[in-house]
């Protein structure tokens, strides 16, 4: 852990239980992960984190799935990686961070975001089918100089945890040095997995902080069509260096019409965990980007399935699983315009999300606070969540897109590529009946046990801005406090 990391954390946790978790998270014995739960714990500056941490501490004891795959974690990885996962991870970004953040939204009177996207550069080696990045410039790119200021401005605000994307990161050597100087941070990259050849890992086990969540779309002749011809064996040899070497790694798969019934198979997500995925995210295709097209989108029926599989999967399998947009009950719903996080693109400019290619303000003029603050941000921020309380529908473009249209014609946002203007226009009728039917699907799930769920989670929050964004969507007699 850094000088710097380590001086943040005086200020909110005792020295000696850190040097206790270091020393834990060092001895790689499996047999202790329920003491690191409980000393995580103790370390929290947040009920929710405390409650949650003794939770993974007794269903550890019990053998849970949930916990086998921090099992994994802590008997797979490469020293470094594991060190690195739980000190820059765990403690810095869950624990640090939420301290940080609680802080500094008291002195600003602010809500603040615990992560941001940034994409770097938006060059790529390949050019896949339906990619929502394929329209963007491949000129512009953030300078070393600036990434590194962004990171030092987000640190400030109590950001540890950055999801790299793009383009392709790893066309850009520059990247591991800037991992490598803030090495208090964790850093999330997801890549094609192409040119994650041999002297790439070994830096990526020397630094330990970075997660490569390599793109696959499920069996080899759905890769290649969507990717290019031997793409798919390139990516299962990537996988297969990753997990030699003990870095940790996962998938990201993106649910199309035509690969969604194979990504919710058993079948391939038993794949993935044989080729050592520890993580493993779905994406539903968004019309945007690289000629937009609504037929490629998985159907609302697809999408439930794999909702379905999701949840049947965390109770028997020993990974980590993320599933957008069907698990916006985990996240308060829509994370988008720095609820959760916001997009910075290659040219500087900042997206809601890296779905909405729509933007205000530019960080090459802007600091990162101000752009927080804007009222485009402020204004999606307080719409939330959208229309009603259903969390299973979260997002302003394809569960709302009405939403959507009204903040980019508000607030004058631009199109920050060519074409991208298209999902306002000609896409909205499609968009909207897209709406409709997800409604008719998710809305009963949502009645007969998903807000109740949504509701009880909230118990163990401190903060009451949960609550209180749900309840303005809530008839008055459903309303808590």
């Amino acid at each position: 852990m850094s000088v710097a990391a380590f001086d943040r954390l005086k200020g909110y946790m005792s020295s000696r239980l850190l040097e206790k978790i270091v020393q834990t998270s060092t001895s790689g014995d499996e047999g202790k992960l329920a003491e690191l739960f409980e000393l995580l714990s103790r370390l929290a500056p947040a009920r929710y984190y405390r409650e949650s941490f003794l939770d993974l501490a007794r269903m550890t004891r019990e053998d849970h799935p949930m916990t086998r795959v921090f099992r994994r974690i802590f008997t797979d990885l490469h020293p470094n990686c594991r060190q690195k996962a739980i000190r820059n991870f765990f403690v810095n970004f869950l624990l640090v961070g939420r301290g940080i953040r609680d802080r500094k939204e008291s002195e600003l009177g602010l809500h603040l975001p615990n992560f941001m996207v940034i994409s770097p550069t938006m060059r790529c080696n390949l050019r896949c089918k339906g990619c929502y990045a394929a329209g963007y410039s491949k000129e512009d790119e953030i300078s070393f100089e600036r990434l590194d200021g962004l990171i030092e401005e987000a640190k400030d605000l109590g950001m540890f945890f950055f999801t790299f994307s793009g383009g392709e990161c790893f066309v850009r050597p520059d990247l591991l040095d800037l991992w490598e100087k803030h090495d208090d941070c964790y850093f999330h990259v997801y890549t094609n997995g192409t040119l994650l050849d041999d002297a790439v890992v070994k830096r990526l086990v020397k630094l330990g902080n970075v997660a490569p969540m390599v793109s696959v779309e499920g069996s080899r002749e759905e890769t290649d069509m969507r990717r290019g011809p031997g793409v798919y064996d390139q990516v299962m040899e990537s996988f297969g260096r990753l997990s030699r070497a003990g870095v940790l790694f996962g998938f990201s798969a993106t649910c199309t019409r035509s690969s969604a019934d194979y990504i919710a198979s058993d079948q391939f997500l038993e794949w993935m965990l044989d080729l050592g995925c520890k993580v493993g995210w779905f994406f539903q295709y968004i019309p945007t980007g690289d000629d937009p097209d609504l037929s490629y989108m998985a159907t609302p029926s697809q999408r439930m399935t794999l909702h379905r599989k999701v949840t049947e999967w965390r109770q028997k399998y020993p990974i980590f699983l993320g599933d957008f947009w069907n698990d916006g009950p985990f996240v308060d719903g829509c994370m988008a315009g720095g609820e959760r996080y916001l997009h910075i693109i290659s040219n500087g400019d900042v997206e809601p999300c890296v779905f909405v290619h729509f933007a205000v303000d530019n960080v090459k003029d802007k600091s990162l606070l101000d752009v927080i603050q804007s009222p485009f941000f402020r204004d999606i921020r307080e719409r939330q969540p959208y229309d009603d309380d259903n969390l299973l529908c979260p997002c302003m473009i394809i569960d709302h897109p009405q939403v959507l249209r009204e903040v980019v014609r508000t607030h004058g946002a631009r199109a920050t590529h060519p074409g991208s203007e298209r999902i306002l226009t000609e896409l909205s009728e499609g968009l909207d009946r897209y709406s409709a039917d997800v409604h008719e699907l998710f809305d009963p799930l949502w009645e007969a046990g998903g807000r109740e769920m949504y509701l009880k989670s909230l118990e163990r929050e401190d903060k009451p801005r949960p609550r209180g964004r749900l309840n303005k969507r809530l008839p008055t007699e459903q309303r808590t406090g």
